[in-house]
């Protein structure tokens, strides 16, 4: 009997470790995207049956992978949102280490985002929003400058040059509903908002600037009332 309850014993202590290796846990309900340009990206998709066919594209921010939309994420699905969360190339469980990125594969960042549109629009959504942070923020505004899939977007702390990706430039191309959202303590990022509400060629345009709430989607986590903003937001404009 004591042999039986060893082996058991050792069994639970090996799978345990098993579970504890270096190697990449896949989530239940993760999914992969394959990009124009051949990278497999992680995304986690969540469908919520709504009569409105609309689904919302969650753009990381640099270092950070699509767990930190978590609580946002949640929030869309019990207002109604169907949610795709991606990991963009080199973050996460997608292909690629951003810390060897060169110029170009900065640039390709967009693809990701092109690649999260398509499949929601594959599934059927009519209405598709992307709410990106810092450089997806970026990526976000200029796939949707180019991309009249993208019904709106919402920029958590939006930049006039992350990486080379760029946004003052392309800035008056877009013309659909927008939301800014930054903070006063994050300077660079609050003036860079500014300039670029300023610039964007929509009347369906607005701006939030939070005194103490950090950068991207630490704005989600430092300022209680920015979920059901955002989510208040959508549903006035998309």
């Amino acid at each position: 009997m004591k042999n039986i309850i060893f082996c058991f014993l050792f069994l639970f202590l090996f799978l345990d470790a098993c579970g504890t290796s270096n190697e990449k846990i896949i989530a239940y309900n993760e999914i992969f995207l394959t990009t124009a340009d051949e990278v497999n990206i992680s995304a986690e998709y969540n469908e919520v049956a709504n009569t409105l066919h609309r689904a919302v594209l969650l753009v990381p921010m640099l270092g950070h992978d699509k767990s930190a939309y978590e609580n946002l994420s949640q929030q869309l699905q019990q207002n109604g949102f169907t949610v795709l969360a991606i990991d963009l190339r080199g973050h996460g469980n997608s292909d690629l280490d951003y810390t060897q990125f060169t110029e170009a594969d900065w640039q390709n960042l967009v693809l990701d985002v092109q690649a999260g549109v398509d499949f929601l629009e594959a599934k059927g959504y009519g209405k598709i929003a992307v709410i990106g942070a810092s450089i997806g923020a970026n990526a976000a505004l200029k796939q949707a400058v180019q991309d009249p899939r993208i019904d709106a977007v919402v920029l958590l702390s939006a930049g006039e040059d992350y990486h080379g990706l760029k946004t003052l430039d392309i800035a008056e191309f877009y013309d659909r509903p927008v939301l800014f959202v930054a903070s006063f303590d994050d300077k660079e990022a609050a003036v860079a908002a500014t300039k670029i509400y300023n610039a964007v060629n929509t009347e369906y345009k607005e701006i939030k600037l939070y005194q103490t709430a950090g950068h991207g989607t630490d704005i989600l986590q430092n300022q209680d009332s920015s979920i059901a903003m955002i989510i208040t937001w959508l549903w006035n404009y998309y």
